[in-house]
């Protein structure tokens, strides 16, 4: 899942897409919801970046198979408003990533 990370911070959007599975089910952090499916999360993940960017980069792969990730979220202008550890919660089928979760990090 390397590259889907790398992809994600770089804002290639379409190749993160691309890892999705057809029937993914992705976290929507502003609302506390999900978003289903490849073409939904398209959506979300293209109307985030019009306020958000996002840097997420692995630290620590965990059994599950879970990734702590450094995760540092800038405004359009470039504010840093978050700058912390998360853990994703990773599912993954037929070598696409089928759903995502996000929680607190190990100690």
């Amino acid at each position: 899942m390397h590259g889907f990370y790398a992809d994600w911070t770089t804002g290639d959007l379409a190749a993160v897409v691309a890892r999705l599975h057809p029937d993914v089910d992705w976290p929507e952090a502003w609302s506390g919801g999900r978003v289903v499916g490849r073409d939904a999360v398209a959506g979300h993940l293209e109307r985030q970046a019009r306020d958000v960017r996002f840097s997420v980069v692995p630290v620590q792969v965990h059994p599950g198979p879970a990734v702590t990730v450094h995760q540092v979220v800038r405004d359009a202008d470039g504010d840093v408003l978050s700058d912390t550890r998360v853990l994703h919660g990773l599912t993954v089928q037929d070598g696409l990533l089928r759903r995502l979760d996000v929680g607190e990090p190990p100690p």
